[in-house]
C-alpha cells in the first residue's frame, strides 16, 4: 500500500473514531439530519428510476425522514434508502481522494441539494426546507471560499459519517427492542420476509460495497 493510501486510510479511521466519540454532541446533529436526507434521496431516486414520481420529502429535527412517492416499484424504492446513504458515503470518499475531485464533488453536491430542496422538500415553511436551504448555502460557501484541504476534509468527514450512520441506523431500526414502522417492516409486509433478514441483507450489502470500493476510496 502506497504512503498516500496509508495516510488516507488513517485519516478516515481517525475521523470515524472522533465522530463516534462525539456521536451525541450537538455539533454532530446537522450531519445526522443530512445523512437522513441522503437516505430519503435514495428512495426518491429509486422511485424515479422505476417509473414513479416523487411527491415530497420531509425531514424532522428528531432525525426522522419520509419520502412520499407515486408509482414505481415499491420493492426497489424501500431497499434504496439505506443502500443509497451507504453509496453516497462511498462516492463522497471516492471524490475526496484528490483536490480537483473534491472541488467538483462539492459543486455537484450543492447543485443536487439545491435542486431537490426546491423540488421536493416540504413544507416550505417547515424545519426540513429551512435546514435543506441552509445546508445548500453552506455547501455553496464551501465550494466558493473553502480551500482544497477544507473541501477534502469536509467530504471525507461527511462520507465516513454517512457510512457509519447508515450502518448504525440499520441496527437500531431493524433490531430495536421497541419496533416501529421502518423500511424493513414495510418490506416484511410486502414480501413476507422478516424485517431482521432485510437488516442483515443491507448490512452485508454495505460491507460488500465498501470492500469492493476499497481501492478507490483510499
Amino acid at each position: 500500500m502506497e504512503r498516500k493510501q496509508v495516510t488516507s486510510l488513517a485519516t478516515m479511521f481517525t475521523l470515524g473514531a472522533v465522530l463516534l466519540f462525539f456521536w451525541d454532541a450537538p455539533a454532530v446533529w446537522p450531519l445526522k439530519i443530512l445523512v437522513v436526507w441522503f437516505h430519503e434521496l435514495g428512495h426518491a431516486a429509486a422511485a424515479l428510476l422505476t417509473g414513479g414520481s416523487v411527491v415530497s420529502i420531509g425531514l424532522s429535527p428528531d432525525q426522522g425522514g419520509v419520502t412520499h412517492t407515486m408509482g414505481g416499484l415499491a420493492f426497489v424504492t424501500l431497499n434504496a434508502g439505506y443502500l443509497g446513504s451507504l453509496l453516497a458515503g462511498a462516492v463522497l470518499l471516492r471524490a475526496a481522494r484528490t483536490p480537483l475531485g473534491a472541488r467538483r464533488a462539492v459543486k455537484v453536491l450543492a447543485a443536487l441539494l439545491g435542486l431537490t430542496t426546491l423540488l421536493w422538500v416540504r413544507p416550505m415553511l417547515g424545519f426540513g426546507f429551512l435546514f435543506a436551504l441552509g445546508t445548500t448555502l453552506g455547501v455553496l460557501a464551501l465550494g466558493r471560499w473553502g480551500t482544497d484541504f477544507v473541501a477534502q476534509l469536509a467530504l471525507r468527514t461527511l462520507g465516513v459519517f454517512s457510512v457509519l450512520y447508515a450502518l448504525w441506523d440499520i441496527r437500531s431500526d431493524v433490531f430495536s427492542a421497541h419496533p416501529h414502522v421502518t423500511d424493513a417492516t414495510m418490506l416484511a409486509e410486502l414480501t413476507w420476509v422478516p424485517a431482521p433478514v432485510w437488516g442483515l441483507a443491507w448490512l452485508t450489502a454495505g460491507v460488500l460495497l465498501l470492500w469492493g470500493m476499497r481501492r478507490s476510496i483510499v
